[in-house]
This record gives C-alpha cells, structure tokens and sequence, in this order.
C-alpha cells in the first residue's frame, strides 16, 4: 500500500527544491513512490538483508531523484547495488534503468 503523507511530503519538497507546479511534482512524487516500492520488492525477492537508498541529483539544468535497491550480507557488507532508476523531478516522469 502506498504511504499517501510521504507522497505529499515529497511532492512538497520536490515543489521547493525543483521550482515547478503542484501537479508535475505530485506526479514527481508518485513515480518516486513506485519506483522506492519496486526497489524494494526486488530487495525482498533476493532473500538477503536490504535497504531502498534514494539520492537527489540536481546540476546542468537537470533535476533527478535516483533510486537503488542494495543487497548486504548478514554482516551487513554491500554485496551488490540494483539501480531501478531515476525520476526527472523537472517533468514528473520516470525512467528505467
């Protein structure tokens, strides 16, 4: 299920930072949150310990939130890193990796 108040916090946030409209950084913020529940699928599917990481990229006129699932081991070493993809935050949409 989705978590519609970090939907909105995002969108809030995304509306700041980015200096768009409401509607492009609520449709920012969804992509994002489907993008954070694939990664995180795909951390529950590998049977090890997980974690959804989430960076914010902004430079050259360009916006983007980059979304990435990261495997560990039980002692918590990175084992591997699966890029999902980013959301360009400037027009709402997103792209995969």
């Amino acid at each position: 299920m989705y978590n519609k108040h970090n939907i909105m916090k995002n969108a809030w946030n995304i509306r700041r930072t980015a200096g768009v409209s409401m509607s492009i950084a609520l449709r920012a913020a969804w992509a994002l949150e489907k993008a954070m529940m694939q990664a995180d699928k795909l951390g529950e599917e590998s049977g090890w310990n997980h974690k959804t990481v989430v960076n914010d990229w902004a430079k050259g006129g360009k916006n983007r939130t980059y979304v990435e699932a990261r495997i560990y081991t039980n002692a918590w070493n990175c084992k591997s890193r699966i890029s999902v993809g980013y959301v360009d935050n400037l027009t709402g949409t997103f792209v995969a990796a």
